[in-house]
């Protein structure tokens, strides 16, 4: 029994101290990381920034890319972002270069496609669309990182009922197209299920989270590159055949576009609703998913012909591609 004691004495030593270093060291290994980036060359020249500006180009994408702020009735959304070429706020969405007054507002709800993850300010969707508008009217990005068809309406309601102004809404929809919850609905379920526990079984949760929340524990994480993005099987947005009760994701989009026609309708706000899905490109959850939904406008047809990448990286478009969609949005909105 002496023995166990002291071996359990030592292990609780050793990972206090395996800890301590990790909080010491870090801050000093995400520093020496922060000054490299990951961009390959056929990314390089679509981006056509020099190094170091690419350096700071990834690290203002992807540096806080795990750590989004909750919003109630919406889930997850970016942080506010203030950066070289990155600049988001909750009230404004991602920066776009808007004249001073405008009478006509064009607000985009959309994924991080929409947002404009690996791309700067000035190469979204959004921006260009402004870019063609001039001064006939102002473009707010309101893209989200994950955000798919539900979320996107319930952002819309939130805005309407704080009063915004919105002439036309313009929603790309297609590939984060899941059943229901949303990213990090999970999480939140278990901080919650610790908050109305009952007071004496409230240490079974908060060990677990304590335990994979440990220094040791996410520097493995980290380093070893584990999946850190866990979707709940029932709600995998990677590999979606149906959803709960046996209902066709089809039928759930086409559900969502009537809900957002009807707010539409009734606030007397011009909206639009784009699927962004390109033939080929993305798996199982494709077209033949949300094909037999109708009230979209289907903008595949935009990368048809094209010879050069169209891609920024596997799920992100190229600034010539956003550029492309924004003039096709562009010519029918007129």
């Amino acid at each position: 029994m002496k023995n166990f004691s002291f071996v359990f004495f030592i292990t609780l030593i050793l990972i206090f101290i395996i800890n301590l270093l990790i909080i010491v060291a870090w801050p000093t290994y995400a520093k020496l990381n922060q000054k490299k980036h990951s961009y390959t060359k056929e990314q390089i020249q679509l981006l056509n920034l020099n190094e170091k500006d690419l350096i700071i180009l990834y690290n203002e994408t992807w540096k806080n890319y795990d750590k989004f702020r909750f919003v109630p009735f919406i889930g997850h959304s970016e942080k506010n972002r203030e950066g070289k070429f990155l600049n988001f706020t909750e009230e404004n969405g991602r920066k776009v270069n808007r004249p001073e007054n405008c009478i006509v507002n064009y607000y985009f709800y959309g994924g991080s496609t929409t947002f404009g993850y690996n791309i700067i300010d000035n190469q979204t969707i959004s921006e260009y669309l402004q870019q063609f508008l001039g001064k006939n009217g102002c473009v707010y990005n309101h893209g989200r990182a994950y955000f798919y068809s539900k979320q996107e309406n319930n952002l819309f309601i939130n805005h309407i009922e704080n009063g915004r102004k919105i002439d036309f809404a313009i929603f790309l929809d297609g590939l984060n197209e899941r059943c229901g919850g949303y990213e990090y609905a999970r999480q939140l379920n278990t901080s919650f299920d610790l908050l109305t526990e009952k007071p004496y079984m409230m240490w079974k949760i908060s060990l677990k989270n304590f335990i994979l929340t440990l220094p040791v524990s996410q520097f493995i994480n980290s380093v070893f590159g584990s999946e850190r993005w866990i979707h709940d099987e029932n709600n995998n947005i990677l590999n979606i055949e149906s959803c709960d009760s046996n209902i066709s994701l089809n039928e759930l989009f086409q559900s969502r576009l009537d809900v957002r026609e009807g707010i539409c309708l009734q606030n007397k706000i011009n909206c639009f609703s784009f699927l962004l899905l390109i033939e080929g490109s993305h798996g199982v959850h494709n077209k033949k998913l949300l094909s037999k939904a109708g009230k979209f406008i289907d903008l595949g047809y935009v990368l048809k012909n094209d010879k050069s990448l169209s891609y920024i990286d596997a799920v992100h478009y190229s600034p010539e591609t956003n550029k492309k969609i924004a003039y096709e949005i562009f010519k029918i909105l007129k």
